[in-house]
Formats: C-alpha cells, structure tokens, sequence
C-alpha cells in the first residue's frame, strides 16, 4: 500500500514545521485522498494528527485545541457530507481554535470554501501542501 512510499517522503533529521489535524467529514468514509494529503504533508515536514474517516466535528476541533494544531485540513467527496464541513468551522471559531481550516475533495469548488468560512481550499493533496504553506508561513 502507500506505507511504502512513506520513508521515501519523510526526511530524516527535519524538524516539523507544525501539527496538522485532518480527517474526512462526519458521514464520510472515503480515506484515499486524505491518506494523500496525510503523506504529503509529512513528507513535506508537517507533523499530521490523522482522525480518520466519519470524524464528528468536536473531535477535529478538541483535537485541534488540545495537540495546538496550526492546521485544521477536511476532506469530503460527497456532495451529502460537505455540508458538514461548515459545522467544524462554526464549532471551531466559537471554542476560538486559532488552527487556520483547509478543505478540500471532489464536489468542493473555491467558492463554497469560501462561503462556510474556510481559510484555504485544495483541490488536490499537492495543493493542499501550497496552501498550509502560504497560510503557516513556515
């Protein structure tokens, strides 16, 4: 599977840049583009925290709170459970978690992110490593 490819991306001797939470969205059991996301930002020396699939949104937020992630990433590939994206966002900027929020995943545009309040979009996991980037100038 992709732990192959782990060692491969994970440099040896680089202190990580951050803490990144990420998981795919209540309802949601679709892994493989998180799994994606997850390595790439490894390899890319971020330390990633991974919730899995079906994560309710008090779990990324009290995750996000109590490892004092930079970054909050989500994933959903179902036009259903997108939704449940703006959840997290809300419960994380009532309990003041000052982790930036990133989503992505097939039916999310730049427009929707923008309009559940998301601080970055990512089409796709080597975006995703641009935006966290851009947004924790590292």
């Amino acid at each position: 599977g992709m732990g192959i490819l782990e060692p491969l991306l994970t440099k040896s001797g680089v202190k990580p840049k951050g803490v990144v939470v990420i998981g795919t969205v209540k309802g949601d059991l679709h892994d493989i583009g998180k799994n994606l996301v997850a390595m790439m930002m490894k390899g890319a020396g971020w330390q990633v925290v991974d919730l899995g699939v079906d994560v309710e949104p008090d779990k990324f937020v009290s995750t996000a709170q109590e490892k004092n992630a930079d970054v909050i990433g989500m994933s959903a590939l179902l036009t259903t459970t997108m939704v449940n994206m703006k959840d997290v966002i809300e419960l994380a900027k009532s309990q003041d978690c000052k982790a930036k929020i990133i989503v992505g995943g097939a039916p999310l545009t730049q427009n929707y992110a923008e309009e559940i309040g998301a601080d970055g979009y990512a089409p796709d996991a080597a975006t995703a490593v641009e935006v966290v980037n851009k947004l924790i100038s590292v």
